[in-house]
């Protein structure tokens, strides 16, 4: 094709390449400067204050005078994170007319906003390796999915380390891509992204054969010293990306062992919704909330996109976007908690195989209907995003705005005034002591009770709520859904919108004897 002809060619895929990134950002930056309960925020904003005030750049979180006494002990979790919010906090700082703005509740306008470019920088890597993988129809399908993927919007919005992990590790698929001719600075920028990574989360240890993708794939193409010595030193590069990214750690690797050995325990335990009331494994809890979230079409075109690569004999390509899930999906399905978040990073990977795959698909489709390809194209690319978009709207336009909770407000007080003899009482119901209140209410009086219950749609609350059934009489009045009404146990209904019931509890049931 002619040079002219190339660059006119080009410049719908470059338009779309923009117009997908500009709307991710819109997405990912809007009410981000909001007030949202969110646990884990209170540890940026006390280690990097911390670090802000003192002067000492150790990220223990042991040293946060602000933490809450349950974090507040031997740990570096996240400190990479940690450091670039602070960095970037350093940055704003340099710009004049900032002051008033990054003052906002100790800075946590500047560390939002971090989160927010940061997702959106895990857009851009998305689409720049989908096209690696399939051209620009795969760049802009991938970054239609990652775009609106209701769990990377909601990380955007986190005082959390998912944006960033996700970033990098996007980053390191793109530094290990398997060439043809082996690029030893590449594979070493992306051995270095794997140290920061662990620095960040050590069960990112899990990505840390990926740099052996491109060294095995250009084997024969590259000289015998310099691919023995791209072997032996990647290992070392990792090592020096930890360092760079926990230098505290490597000075007291005590303490960082002592934190390691906390996160196994939490995971190791049960966690009230997020875990089976027997303990076992949650690989069906992370199944039922990616099928609700994704949708089963873009679960499988994932599955096809991945069955092309086989059929083609592509597989380190394969390997280095598909392992990565594979590990992770299998390593969280194992253990007795479930947070989606701990698979954030590995989504934009499945996007990518997903689009490749739709892509693939809708050619050999439209080849036997004999029509357009593109149109099929667009087809299968608005019906895999159609459910993401649509859980991506309500937490964005209800949740992150606030008229969600204005909404449940206004409903809570319809129910008081339908009962307005009734004592309100308010609970999650996630454990037996719940009920207490209850009981002690009717030891002291016998005016009825209208209970308003958080459910989680989890097993936790199921049990409780047979209790409460078994020790009074009561029955549902009201229930309002929720903005997720289609979603089990997940932080969109821990955070943001679960499920509430209301109760009129007229007195407790007479005891056996």
């Amino acid at each position: 094709m002619e040079p002219e002809k190339l660059r006119r060619a080009a410049w719908p895929a470059v338009l779309a390449f923009a117009a997908i990134l500009l709307g991710g950002l819109v997405v990912r930056a809007s009410y981000s400067s909001r007030p949202v309960f969110v646990p884990d925020e209170e540890i940026t904003l006390a280690v990097v204050g911390h670090m802000r005030q003192s002067g000492d750049w150790d990220t223990n979180w042991a040293k946060a005078a602000d933490l809450s006494a349950g974090l507040r002990y031997d740990q570096y979790n996240f400190s990479s994170q940690l450091y670039a919010t602070y960095f970037f906090y350093r940055a704003v700082k340099a710009m004049p007319g900032t002051l008033a703005w990054r003052s906002v509740d100790d800075g946590l306008n500047v560390y939002r906003l971090c989160s927010v470019l940061l997702a959106t920088l895990a857009l851009w890597l998305t689409m720049s390796v989908a096209r690696r993988l399939g051209g620009a129809a795969a760049m802009i399908g991938a970054g239609i999915l990652t775009a609106l993927s209701v769990q990377l919007v909601q990380d955007a919005h986190y005082l959390r380390p998912e944006a960033f992990v996700t970033a990098l590790t996007v980053a390191a698929v793109g530094f290990c891509w398997p060439r043809e001719k082996f690029r030893a600075s590449a594979t070493m920028a992306g051995a270095f992204a794997i140290g920061l990574l662990i620095a960040c989360k050590v069960s990112m240890l899990l990505l840390a054969w990926l740099p052996l993708v491109p060294i095995l794939h250009g084997w024969k193409q590259t000289p015998g010293r310099a691919r023995w010595l791209a072997l032996g030193i990647f290992p070392l590069v990792i090592a020096l990306g930890f360092a760079a990214g926990a230098p505290g750690a490597v000075a007291h690797p005590g303490k960082f062992l002592f934190g390691v050995r906390q996160l196994a325990t939490q995971y190791g335990g049960m966690h009230p919704p997020h875990s089976h009331l027997d303990g076992s494994a949650t690989w069906d809890m992370l199944g039922r909330y990616f099928g609700a979230t994704f949708g089963w079409p873009l679960l499988l075109a994932g599955v096809v996109g991945a069955g092309f690569l086989i059929a083609r004999r592509r597989w380190s390509e394969l390997a280095v976007l598909g392992g990565p899930v594979v590990l992770f999906a299998g390593y969280f399905a194992t253990k007795s908690v479930f947070f989606e978040r701990n698979l954030s990073h590995v989504l934009p990977l499945w996007f990518i195989l997903s689009a490749f795959g739709a892509m693939a698909l809708a050619e050999a489709i439209a080849a036997r209907l004999r029509m357009a390809a593109c149109i099929m194209i667009a087809m299968l690319f608005v019906g895999l995003a159609w459910r993401p978009a649509r859980l991506t709207r309500r937490l964005v336009w209800t949740e992150f705005s606030g008229r969600g909770f204005e909404r449940n407000q206004a409903f809570a007080q319809q129910q008081r005034a339908r009962y307005p003899d009734a004592e309100p009482l308010a609970s999650s119901l996630l454990v037996a002591q719940s009920l207490e209140p209850i009981a002690q209410h009717f030891r002291a009086s016998s005016a009825p009770v209208i209970l308003r219950v958080s459910d989680y749609r989890d097993e936790w609350t199921a049990a409780c709520l047979r209790q409460l059934e078994a020790r009074f009489e009561a029955q549902v009045v009201a229930e309002n859904a929720g903005s997720f009404p289609e979603v089990p146990t997940s932080t969109l209904l821990t955070y943001h919108s679960c499920q509430e019931s209301y109760f009129l509890i007229t007195k407790p049931r007479a005891t056996r004897k």
